[in-house]
């Protein structure tokens, strides 16, 4: 039996559904009551109010569950606790988090995962799992890599207010690389490079996710930039940018980051080029379609993995479920890139 927090937002919500659709019967848990008896109301799952995922009853509340997804953000307030929760009443911890800070947090608990007996594994959502397909298959092309850069291009339909939260403190921490596996701090904005895609040319920033930690943990390369891939100018993202991370940092446009669903189709991607110390070099190029989508197929595929064949200690999802595991989710395909940025036919 397996739960999920966070049930009531915008993507616990979608999680729920796609566990439904395969014939999953998963506990709703969450801070709303009413919000629970609703899906509760017209799904037939059975839910559990959390009142304070910091207290120690919480623990209690997961006693019969075998895992739990953590859907519930801002994760830089629910990871914590959620993560103590379960490794004290030895349940699998899931979580969706892309934070540079929660998956950290996430695999540094390896130790006390091991000594409970348990496992927990971040990022089991979109973002991270898609950076980590494409690096991985980056890095088989080009085995000898120092350095793996990655970018993300989400099409999204929408969100809820965890997410915009997660989302503006990615953008507040500025931008952040991985240089022989330390942390390097710069604002938003710095080092902007054009790299030619299928899609046609962006504007690589790097940002704060979890990708940079589970890329490296997936790979070992221990030299990792994550970016968000944007369609405008270097110059003009340059210029703008810093003042965005500032904005961030107060918190004043978090109600913007809502989106209007549209009628065409969604394509999301994911792009990674691993580097050798020669300067020699391989692209890859992941595929799929709405992002949050994407996420759901990927939680409850997450989630048949860990029930199947349980482990003990903290693992990206790479690590935990092979570097192919984008590709369990319907649509998603991954291509090697030739240098003008072309797919590579397979031979």
């Amino acid at each position: 039996m397996w739960g999920i927090y966070g049930a009531t937002g915008y993507t616990g919500r979608l999680i729920a559904a796609e566990a439904l659709a395969r014939g999953h019967r998963p506990v709703l848990l969450g801070r709303s009551a009413g919000s629970l008896r609703q899906i509760a109301d017209a799904t037939g799952l059975e839910f559990r109010l959390v009142a304070d995922a910091a207290s120690a009853d919480f623990a209690s509340t997961l006693g019969d569950l075998d895992l739990l997804v953590n859907a519930a953000g801002p994760f830089d307030q629910t990871v914590g606790p959620t993560l103590g929760a379960c490794i004290a009443s030895t349940t699998a911890y899931l979580d969706i988090s892309n934070e540079l800070a929660t998956v950290l947090d996430v695999l540094d608990a390896d130790g006390r995962c091991r000594e409970a007996g348990t496992s927990a594994t971040p990022g089991v959502g979109y973002g991270t799992v898609a950076s980590e397909a494409v690096a991985a298959r980056a890095h088989a092309a080009c085995p000898d890599a120092v350095s793996i850069e990655v970018a993300l291009l989400a099409d999204n339909a929408g969100g809820g207010a965890g997410t915009a939260a997660s989302v503006f403190a990615v953008l507040a921490d500025g931008g952040v690389r991985l240089v022989d596996g330390e942390i390097v701090r710069s604002r938003l904005g710095r080092g902007i490079r054009r790299v030619r895609l299928p899609i046609g040319r962006r504007s690589l920033v790097a940002v704060a996710t979890g990708d940079l930690a589970a890329v490296q943990r997936t790979t070992g390369v221990r030299n990792v930039t994550a970016s968000v891939a944007i369609a405008a100018p270097a110059a003009l993202l340059a210029a703008v940018l810093p003042a965005v991370s500032a904005t961030a940092r107060t918190g004043w446009l978090k109600g913007s980051a809502k989106r209007t669903p549209r009628l065409r189709e969604y394509r999301s991607y994911a792009w990674a080029r691993a580097t050798n110390g020669e300067g020699g070099s391989a692209s890859a190029w992941l595929a799929t379609g709405e992002g949050y989508a994407f996420t759901a197929s990927s939680v409850v595929s997450a989630v048949e993995a860990t029930l199947a064949a349980p482990r003990v200690g903290a693992f990206s999802s790479g690590a935990a479920f092979g570097p192919d595991f984008a590709l369990r989710v319907p649509g998603t395909t991954i291509d090697l890139l030739d240098d003008v940025g072309a797919r590579v036919a397979p031979t």
